[in-house]
């Protein structure tokens, strides 16, 4: 019995082939958008939030951001959070409190959209 079922583990895996591997007509793309962070004012930091988003049809598989220092020293600009949010997004925010330089926040989402799936098949007992 346990020699059926090596067996028939090993068809299933000859069937699958390279099934984990990614086929060459996958989509993988990274999507950006970027926002100006203001200067501070009145005491308050400024603030930013911004998202990208993959495009219909798309899986949004991973994501992040980063936080560019306008002319000024970097520990002004902050990235308070990075996170997926709803749908197919990825959001941020960050604050800058350097009164006299904005700065840029960068968010990006990582999509992937499969385009073919491969089909696993049983082996057929002879």
């Amino acid at each position: 019995m346990l020699k059926k079922c090596l067996l028939a583990a090993a068809s299933v895996a000859l069937v699958m082939g390279p099934a984990a591997v990614a086929q060459a007509d996958d989509i993988v793309r990274v999507v950006e958008n970027e926002v100006s962070i203001p200067v501070a004012s009145g005491g308050y930091p400024g603030r930013a939030a911004a998202a990208a988003e993959c495009p219909a049809g798309e899986t949004r598989t991973g994501g992040g951001a980063t936080v560019i220092a306008g002319n000024s020293h970097a520990e002004r600009y902050l990235l308070h959070a990075t996170q997926p949010i709803s749908g197919e997004r990825w959001w941020a925010f960050a604050t800058n409190t350097d009164t006299s330089n904005p700065g840029t926040l960068k968010v990006f989402a990582i999509c992937a959209k499969v385009v073919s799936t491969p089909a696993l098949t049983a082996p057929v007992s002879g």
